[in-house]
């Protein structure tokens, strides 16, 4: 029997991506003044999530990743009904004010979990597939590009998709485009910033983990397998 190998560091990054993931659906609804449009409050946590997958696809692989992403769509799940559960229950007569500020706050969220269930999977899927195919053909090298390239092409899906499932009907449209615009220009900003020292981060896990030469050769990318002991 294959002994399963111990990593020092995928713990951290399996609670920093489930953190993210979480918090910027708590922030979703969240809406900011941001010039002369509006972003949502979850803009930057959303961008770091992506950012952490990509780390982990290169450092552990896609299969690694795969379960990751997994991991946080059950995390969200498990968020979502935990809170359409507590805020429907009856409340004592003395916090109602309370009460109706709490559900007014977090009764959205169940509808933005709903969407982002579907949206990131689609994104974050696309984002590790590319990440890992491009780095069998490019041999490990040009990570900030790769990094670039694979969450512009996957963020956009999900935020495209996030924001037409989230604020659909609920704002008007002028605000809904100008949301839309700044989202996506911001993650390309905050992308190719932040792909630089995630390329760093990257090398030196890859070496402390003894895993520089790792590809996914072989590896079979359906986004729908969820076990890392099989191809």
């Amino acid at each position: 029997m294959q002994q399963r190998r111990h990593y020092k560091y995928l713990p951290y990054f399996i609670t920093a991506f489930i953190t993210c993931y979480l918090a910027q659906e708590l922030l979703m609804n969240r809406l900011v003044t941001f010039g002369h449009g509006y972003i949502t409050g979850g803009t930057f946590l959303y961008f770091m999530s992506p950012l952490i997958l990509d780390v982990v696809a290169e450092v552990y692989g896609y299969k690694v990743a795969r379960q990751i992403l997994w991991c946080g769509l059950f995390s969200l799940v498990l968020f979502a009904v935990s809170i359409g559960i507590c805020i429907h229950l009856p409340s004592p007569p003395f916090w109602v004010k309370i009460i109706d500020a709490y559900s007014t706050a977090l009764d959205s969220i169940v509808r933005t979990s709903i969407v982002s269930i579907f949206t990131v999977f689609i994104g974050q899927s696309i984002n590790a597939y590319l990440i890992s195919k491009w780095r069998i053909l490019t041999k490990g090298r040009y990570f900030w590009l790769r990094s670039l390239g694979s969450s512009v092409i996957g963020d956009s899906a999900t935020v495209v998709l996030t924001i037409l499932g989230t604020f659909g009907g609920r704002m008007p449209a002028g605000f809904f485009t100008a949301n839309l615009a700044y989202e996506l220009a911001i993650m390309v900003c905050f992308t190719a910033v932040c792909a630089v020292p995630a390329s760093f981060l990257a090398k030196a896990v890859a070496k402390a983990e003894g895993l520089t030469n790792s590809y996914d050769i072989g590896v079979n990318f359906n986004p729908f397998k969820i076990n890392t002991d099989k191809n």
